[in-house]
């Protein structure tokens, strides 16, 4: 072996095992190894003076067939028939003072034959040295089935990934990034005249020309079959002047390649500015609306220059040919009225379907319609309603307009305004009898809030599938926001309000085709949507939840707004309305009641639960005001990092009844909190709690209860001085207790809530913050919370012996809290594996299995204070 590849060898077995400087050393050398050759891309490192190769991972070895490539030279092994450095190396470049960190490239390898996405950076190695790192991933498959033959644009489903990879790599870096969508014109005219080998060549051409407009790391792909999004890097008005400067080349094009037609395309663009709520599917459909406002713009224009050059061409009335069979149906489908014709030489009347089903008339065309209609009409009504048609019937008058009211199929009365007029054939007699009746008294039909259609038309909608095609199906869900009151809470409920808008406004961006969305009461929407199934439901979820996962902003302020959802099927699941609606109703509450954030589609569990949860309530009620009978409290120890003793306990509930055993507190504080139950039973969880922290002081004199308050209890104005009195009925020091509450209160703007923190704190009593993490962790907010303790929710202990994440999470949340003064406490340490991780992070508290479960009062003093 040569000198300079055995050394290159050798160094290489130095640098994977640390050089033998120490055992910590050896052990980051050996778990970097065994990360690299676990990593399912290519990764090698070579000397950046010799390109000797010092280390190169198992999965790059086998790609290769190369077994031990340690100390040969890359260029050798690793490209076919080169005698120097591949000419492509970015060695040289990285080299650079002003080179960047790290240099992403595309290699067609002719030894492989397989295309790779290059990532090259020079680093310094575990011995201090300076390697040359390249991770490469094998694009190959990837750009087969993701790049469009026909114009080299990524595809419709790659595209919409790398737009998403795009827009949270802009957010991180601070950037603006335009996103434009175009559409090219007259792509189907070119089809029908030249040919689909025509139409293909203006999309190639199109698609060329408007690639112009891309810079470095700007991309394109296409989203349909004449329909193209652009990603630039540029704000919304040098993004313009790029595609216009393409639209003026591509005229220019096709003026000097004599094209028999005009090439050209519209666009719209949308500005995604750092820290913007909207998703990708959002963004593409803004960008579609500004574009179709061009493109209607474009043909507008179009036709007006027709209109000066083409002189049109004008027939008489009698040349206009129509269906007339078809017309009335149009027009009755362009009116929320109802139109009617009679045939006044046969008596017979025509009333529209809708009016059919409404008033329950026996069918469209009705011979005998003065009885049978004016059976319907108000006994106080019938005369003026008579005398009215009358006139039209003897022909003493062309005109009608009368209002009176009608009976509907559910038994309401309804004020009608009906219009109408007569014509008469060529002897004078009455021949065509048409008019409209206009239902002033039908419901609203568009929500104000919203601008949605209301309740009432969504009841109407499905009633109308069933009778029309009963053998039809379509899919109904029921959406509602999660912790709509937090929203609420933290700043106020005309701001909820608008999040109610804002929201409406999304689903109805996301429907598919055939869908509609409905505003029915409070935070809750109906959607109902064609021909769908479970999957269909569940995929339709999926992409409305997608929208919601970032946080959102509005009129400055950020929220956070998930949606749930229950879903019921017809005919699978119900063949009525009122079981429809219950179904998804029910679905929806089982969806919040187990975890939120969730779709669930009716089955008979759900019902069976909804039984359980009446039956549970009803418990709870009787316990209520049997002096909390059943109800318990159960004590989890909390441990002193400082001296690894026990400091206090948080106090749980239990509860327990004959009819249905031991009830989860997951299961029954919820129904507390809906039912309002929560006022009372937390007061008497807060003064047994006390009472019993008063007796174990005397066996530990700074032992501390923490109790949860529930967001219901914090709205009673009695909270406060309850407290107070509670206090100085078990005497118990206000150093010993701690009021828990959910962190999304500690950030509320709603200044009645502040005061009550402030006043709880003037009592002696601190105040901690629960579960923090999970929803709304700002972590600047910390500096100016009035939270005396932060509680890291145990979400982000489970996973923390593998995820560096949460380990710098908790780190720095620790930090940033003891900077201003506040104690941090972990929850849900359970293994000795986890304690390892966090003891050294400075934490304050820790709670968890490990070190107890909640026990009740006197297996907690037996364990812990005896």
């Amino acid at each position: 072996m040569a000198e300079g590849e055995a050394g290159a060898e050798r160094r290489a077995n130095e640098l994977i095992d640390s050089g033998g400087e120490g055992r910590g050393d050896a052990v980051e050398g050996f778990v970097l190894n065994a990360v690299m050759d676990n990593m399912s891309s290519n990764v090698y490192i070579t000397d950046p003076k010799t390109d000797r190769i010092l280390f190169m991972n198992q999965k790059m070895k086998e790609d290769f067939g190369i077994e031990h490539p340690e100390g040969a030279v890359c260029w050798q092994i690793l490209q076919k028939d080169l005698r120097e450095r591949c000419l492509f190396c970015p060695i040289d470049e990285l080299s650079r003072p002003d080179a960047p960190s790290v240099i992403q490239w595309e290699e067609e390898n002719a030894l492989t034959g397989r295309t790779y996405t290059n990532y090259d950076s020079l680093i310094t190695w575990l011995d201090g040295s300076l390697v040359h790192l390249q991770q490469s991933i094998d694009t190959t498959d990837w750009k087969t089935a993701n790049i469009d033959e026909l114009t080299d644009m990524m595809t419709r489903r790659a595209g919409k990934s790398a737009l998403r990879a795009t827009l949270n790599k802009a957010a991180e870096e601070n950037r603006i990034v335009s996103v434009c969508l175009y559409d090219i014109n007259h792509l189907k005219n070119v089809n029908d005249r030249y040919g689909h080998a025509e139409g293909d060549r203006l999309i190639r051409t199109v698609s060329r020309a408007a690639s112009k407009a891309f810079r470095k790391d700007d991309f394109g792909f296409r989203l349909s079959g004449d329909e193209f999004v652009g990603v630039i890097h540029a704000d919304a008005a040098e993004t313009k002047r790029r595609i216009d400067d393409a639209l003026a080349e591509l005229a220019a094009v096709s003026r000097t390649q004599a094209y028999p037609y005009l090439v050209g395309f519209c666009y719209g663009i949308v500005e995604v500015l750092p820290g913007s709520d909207l998703t990708s599917t959002e963004i593409i459909a803004r960008a579609d609306q500004r574009m179709y406002d061009q493109k209607r713009r474009f043909h507008i224009e179009e036709n007006e220059r027709r209109a000066r050059t083409e002189k049109p061409h004008v027939s008489d009335v009698e040349d206009f040919e129509y269906d007339k069979d078809s017309l009335l149906d149009a027009l009755e489908k362009s009116t929320d009225d109802y139109l009617y014709v009679c045939n006044m030489k046969t008596g017979v009347f025509r009333y529209p379907k809708t009016m059919v089903e409404e008033f329950g008339l026996p069918g469209q065309v009705i011979e005998n319609a003065a009885a049978i209609w004016g059976a319907k009409v108000h006994e106080s009504d019938k005369r003026v309603f008579l005398e009215s048609n009358q006139e039209i019937a003897d022909g003493r008058t062309t005109s009608h307009c009368v209002e009176y009211r009608a009976i509907n199929r559910r038994g309401e009365w309804v004020w009608l305004r009906c219009r109408g007029h007569l014509i008469l054939d060529s002897a004078g007699a009455p021949e065509l009898f048409a008019g409209i009746i206009t239902n002033l008294g039908k419901k609203e039909k568009i929500d104000h809030l919203t601008g949605l259609l209301s309740k009432y038309e969504y009841e109407e909608e499905i009633n109308r599938r069933i009778a029309d095609d009963p053998g039809r199906r379509f899919g109904i869900m029921e959406l509602g926001i999660d912790d709509l009151r937090h929203v609420n809470d933290l700043h106020d409920r005309t701001f909820g309000d608008e999040v109610i808008r804002i929201t409406a406004q999304k689903i109805q961006s996301l429907l598919p085709p055939g869908a509609s969305v409905y505003r029915l009461d409070g935070d809750e929407f109906g959607v109902i949507l064609e021909n769908a199934d479970r999957e269909a439901l569940y995929r339709f979820y999926g992409v409305i939840d997608e929208s919601c996962q970032s946080m959102q902003e509005f009129d400055g302020k950020r929220f956070y707004c998930a949606l749930s959802a229950g879903c019921a099927c017809y005919p699978e699941d119900a063949e009525t309305y009122l079981d429809l609606a219950k179904y998804s109703g029910y679905s929806l509450e089982y969806a919040k009641s187990h975890g939120k954030r969730r779709c669930v589609c009716f089955t008979q569990d759900i019902l069976d639960e909804r039984a359980r949860e009446l039956k549970l309530v009803e418990h709870l009620r009787s316990s209520v005001e049997n002096g909390f009978a059943g109800f318990s409290l159960c004590y989890q120890p909390q441990i002193d990092m400082r001296n690894a003793s026990v400091t206090g306990a948080e106090a749980l509930a239990r509860f327990t009844c004959d009819g249905l055993g031991a009830v989860s507190p997951i299961e029954f504080i919820p129904l507390l909190e809906k039912t309002g139950l929560i006022i009372p039973v937390g007061m008497w969880v807060l003064k047994t709690a006390a009472t019993q922290c008063r007796a174990w002081t005397e066996l530990k004199p700074d032992f501390v209860m923490s109790v949860n308050l529930s967001y219901r209890q914090i709205d009673s104005d009695s909270l406060v001085p309850f407290i107070e009195e509670v206090l100085h009925l078990s005497g118990l020091s206000p150093k010993n207790l701690v009021i828990e509450m959910t962190e999304s209160y500690f950030v509320s703007e709603d200044k009645p809530v502040k005061a009550v923190f402030d006043q709880i704190r003037n009592l002696g009593v601190r105040v901690a913050m629960d579960d923090f993490g999970t929803g709304y962790s700002a972590l600047g907010m910390l500096k100016k919370s009035p939270a005396d303790i932060v509680k890291i929710d145990r979400a982000f202990v489970a996973g923390i012996q593998a995820s560096t994440f949460d380990a710098t999470f908790i780190k720095f949340v620790v930090e940033l809290c003891h900077d201003v003064g506040i104690e941090v406490c972990l929850e849900g340490v359970e293994t000795d594996g986890e304690l390892e991780v966090v003891s050294s992070m400075g934490l304050d508290y820790i709670q968890g299995f490990l070190f107890g479960r909640p026990y009740p009062p006197d297996e907690f003093c037996h364990r812990f204070l005896s």
